[in-house]
């Protein structure tokens, strides 16, 4: 395969007549699409692989769309790895572009169960409700542990004389996702409201269809680019204060401006609850990994819920 750890013998003569080898060995290149897998990727593979974030930092990846030198590099690497057809709806695109000798290619959501959230349609007749898949299932540990497998088998394809190290290293990720999960039992069984009001989109459906968390949000659906009507923003103002709830939620690279209306009508507090799509530049430059971030919701969720 291209690019596979090719070995490049050069002979050099001495003028003693000795011959030494120099051995040249070209790392794997590797190509994700969403911060998660950037994350298990450089954890799993380490110093075995080249591994690039597709998303430029702080890019909003729901409406990401790659340029044509992007699909060059994504056909010109030895792996891909994609989170689902769902989060990144122009992946059937791509793979139309991508020829025979193109990378291994993995999808991070096989043997995953989508989630999915009705809602009304307003191009459609009042009685019919159009079905949205929730691509956000990455924020739930049990999933992430799904997707580090079937990274770790990509792994394996691509570069089967490290099979072994690739092995090992997915078993301590593993390990730290059930710490991280058994922290996110402990959270819910121990908090005294199961209501978080949620300034954005609705990416932490998993945990909250898991963990029987209502999270009410003024948006419809999964898009960051919805906007959310004046009446649905009056409905979650009257919620939050019949709940006596002081702090809204908003997500990571997005203006929180809805957040700050519904805050300065009802006094909230602000706090991002970050859905890890994607690093803003100094979190970049801090090494920011999954679960920094991971900890760091729990720790306001313990606040905004009033954990005890």
């Amino acid at each position: 395969m291209r690019n596979i750890l090719k070995i490049v013998v050069i002979g050099i003569l001495f003028l003693s007549g000795c011959t030494s080898e120099v051995v040249i060995t070209e790392k794997p290149n590797v190509i994700v699409t969403l911060f998660p897998q950037y994350d298990m990727v450089r954890s799993i593979a380490q110093d075995k692989v080249n591994v690039t974030l597709l998303l430029p930092a702080g890019v909003e990846p729901h409406s990401y769309e790659p340029s044509p030198s992007t699909i060059i590099d994504i056909n010109e690497a030895d792996l891909f790895v994609y989170t689902s057809d769902i989060m990144e709806t122009w992946i059937s695109n791509l793979f139309e572009q991508i020829g025979q000798e193109g990378p291994v290619i993995v999808d991070s959501s096989v043997g995953i169960s989508f989630i999915s959230h009705e809602h009304e349609d307003e191009h459609v007749d009042e009685e019919e409700h159009e079905e949205e898949y929730d691509p956000h299932f990455w924020l739930d540990p049990l999933n992430a542990k799904i997707m580090v497998n079937n990274i770790t088998d990509g792994l394996i394809k691509m570069d089967p004389s490290n099979s072994e190290f690739y092995q090992t290293n997915a078993k301590e990720y593993l390990l730290k996702l059930d710490e991280l999960d058994a922290s996110l039992i402990d959270l819910f069984s121990r908090v005294q409201t199961n209501k978080i009001i949620y300034g954005g989109h609705f990416a932490f459906g998993y945990l909250a269809h898991r963990f029987n968390v209502e999270i009410l949000s003024p948006y419809a659906g999964y898009s960051p680019d919805a906007e959310p009507s004046v009446s649905s923003l009056t409905e979650l103002i009257d919620a939050m204060d019949l709940n006596n709830i002081d702090t809204i939620f908003y997500e990571e690279l997005i203006d929180p401006k809805i957040a700050r209306i519904i805050s300065e009508q009802t006094g909230a507090e602000i706090e991002v609850l970050h859905g890890a799509h994607n690093l803003n530049q100094e979190e970049m430059e801090k090494g920011l990994t999954y679960f920094d971030i991971m900890y760091e919701n729990i720790e306001k969720l313990k606040v905004a819920l009033k954990y005890e």
